[in-house]
């Protein structure tokens, strides 16, 4: 299984501080939570892991590879995939599309084939078409295949671009506030479905608002506040950390409301 690890990365943006010094590790088979306020440098730490970004210093390793002056292209094609934090889907193009592309991509990568990752229930290397129909049903998405996925609510679009990110088969999936617009019901169905990916085998790392589901879903959690890893553990170790307690809610339990 696949481990990526952030080694004292820091970001500067002219005079700007973003990230400082972050380090953290993710590993295959396990979700993990990066939580903090608006402005912490979640999103930045997730554009320096994907090659968007490059750090002013501190490395990205992939599996113990310096992977720092890859671009995103290679990275992904290592293994890092990725949602965004405003949806991106093609909203003119079916659900069975927007899978199709993620396929696609990958493809024309390689032309090896490659056993199909445990986690889209493994083995062998189905066709296209089977391996697509493999993804929605995963999702629950089979029946509206031939949907317009502009015509979706945000619930099944936010799957939509799951399904698009698992064609590309990482080994890392780095989620970037995939619960946003969806209501309670969805919620906790996305949080059992990152469980199972998680169960067999993918690496995730999540970055979420709701942290009733970072709680639920994550074994561990780094907490970001002004660009620093002000904490790290197991949810109840970050629910009960101090410093934690005085960047978001005071002496409230983080559990009793969002973390920014």
């Amino acid at each position: 299984m696949s481990v990526l690890e952030l080694d004292a990365l820091s970001v500067r943006f002219g005079g700007h501080l973003a990230v400082s010094e972050c380090s953290m590790r993710v590993e295959g088979g396990r979700v993990s939570g990066l939580i903090g306020p608006n402005g912490a440098g979640k999103t930045t730490t997730f554009n320096v892991i994907c090659g968007v970004v490059q750090p002013s210093a501190g490395r990205v390793l992939l599996d113990g590879t310096d992977i720092s002056k890859y671009g995103t292209h290679q990275r992904a094609r290592l293994g890092i995939g990725r949602t965004f934090q405003r949806l991106e889907v093609f909203g003119s193009l079916t659900v069975r599309e927007n899978v199709q592309v993620g396929l696609e991509i990958r493809r024309s990568w390689s032309r090896r084939k490659a056993a199909l990752p445990q986690y889209l229930a493994g083995g062998g290397d189905p066709d296209p078409a089977e391996e697509i129909d493999l993804i929605l049903e995963r999702l629950e998405l089979t029946h509206l295949a031939d949907e317009l996925v502009g015509a979706l609510p945000t619930g099944h679009a936010r799957l939509v671009e799951l399904g698009r990110a698992l064609a590309a088969r990482p080994s890392v999936l780095l989620l970037d506030e995939p619960a946003s617009g969806l209501d309670d019901h969805e919620t906790v169905a996305f949080g059992d479905l990152l469980g199972v990916l998680a169960s067999n085998g993918l690496g995730i790392l999540l970055v979420e608002h709701d942290v009733s589901l970072v709680m639920r879903v994550c074994e561990q959690l780094s907490v970001l506040d002004f660009g620093q890893v002000i904490a790290s553990g197991t949810p109840e170790e970050v629910r009960s950390n101090e410093a934690v307690l005085a960047a978001y809610l005071g002496t409230s339990p983080v559990g009793d409301g969002p973390a920014s």
